[in-house]
């Protein structure tokens, strides 16, 4: 799995949520590894990555559903995957 280097802009990703795709906006927080999250123009949390013994993690706090955490985790990972350089 890729490296997430720098913060960058924001970004849109799309979640599955009781079967609908929802878009949610993803803003880098410059000063630390997190990033939060916004459906709309409401805030709904933040997440972020740790290395742990097993392989890497995601992690939240706020209103973000725990089921949804691997999942934004995942997308975030994948939007810097595919991030044109």
């Amino acid at each position: 799995m890729g490296k997430i280097e720098e913060p960058g802009e924001p970004f849109d990703i799309q979640v599955l949520i009781e079967g609908q795709w929802e878009r949610l906006l993803v803003i880098p927080d410059l000063d630390a590894s997190k990033y939060g999250l916004f459906d709309q123009e409401t805030a709904i949390g933040q997440v972020w990555p740790e290395e742990t013994g097993l392989g890497r993690i995601w992690c939240a706090e706020g209103l973000v559903a725990r089921s949804l955490v691997a999942q934004v985790g995942e997308q975030i990972d994948q939007y810097y995957l595919n991030k044109p350089e």
